[in-house]
């Protein structure tokens, strides 16, 4: 009898690792099609219908994994792009002062930049939606400004380490100026690879650090008996 019932559980659990197998493939295959239809026609003329043909799968079963085209958008935006940002960001929190992450961020700049040409027009495109309709706005908000905590926190523990005083300029401020810069670089990037040297990124972030600590030297201090 426990035999039996040891079989028909490990049944089931194959069953489910199957299932589970099946629609990570399913899922995958999506977001593959959805990247290259998005590409070959933009976000907004790519159709649901056509990536899920493209991918070997039904509209529904699109809609099992992604309740709509934005979803989809959304999730190739975290798998392709968010995904190293946050690995790049973490790295940025771990490593040791010593450590000089202006080059760093200068080559992940250029990797997505080479590796992701198409994703990062598509993420213009997308905004250039957003900045007219307002539910599109608010998510597209909500997205950067996680990338943007995260990024502000890392920060934060990052000036520690380094032992600089306080600045004038808040981590979550520093966050969005750096983000800005990538985002401005990539984008001119794109239009012109020689305006923008592999380099500039770092260059570009060493000298904002560097202003900051010269301002906070130059703050008068209190005195601490008033």
């Amino acid at each position: 009898m426990a035999d039996r019932e040891q079989e028909r559980r490990g049944r089931r659990d194959r069953r489910t690792r199957s299932a589970r197998a099946e629609n990570a493939d399913a899922r995958a295959a999506l977001l593959a099609a959805a990247a290259e239809l998005f590409a070959k026609r933009g976000y907004r003329g790519a159709s649901v219908d056509e990536i899920a043909e493209r991918a070997g799968y039904s509209k529904g079963a699109l809609y099992w994994h992604f309740q709509s085209k934005d979803e989809l958008f959304f999730a190739l935006m975290d798998q392709s792009v968010d995904a190293p940002t946050r690995e790049m960001i973490g790295l940025l929190q771990d490593s040791p002062p010593e450590h000089d992450m202006a080059p760093e961020a200068s080559r992940r700049l250029v990797e997505l930049v080479s590796g992701q040409r198409d994703l990062l027009l598509l993420d213009h495109e997308y905004w250039a939606q957003a900045v007219r309709d307002p539910e599109l706005r608010s998510r597209y908000a909500a997205r950067r400004d996680e990338l943007r905590a995260a990024l502000g926190r890392a920060l934060e523990v990052r000036l520690t380490h380094l032992g600089a005083p306080a600045l004038e300029m808040a981590a979550d401020q520093m966050a969005t100026v750096i983000m800005g810069l990538a985002a401005g670089l990539a984008q001119e990037r794109l239009i012109d690879a020689g305006a923008v040297p592999d380099e500039l990124l770092g260059k570009a972030i060493v000298l904002l650090y560097r202003g900051l600590l010269t301002s906070a030297g130059d703050r008068p201090q209190v005195n601490a008996q008033g």
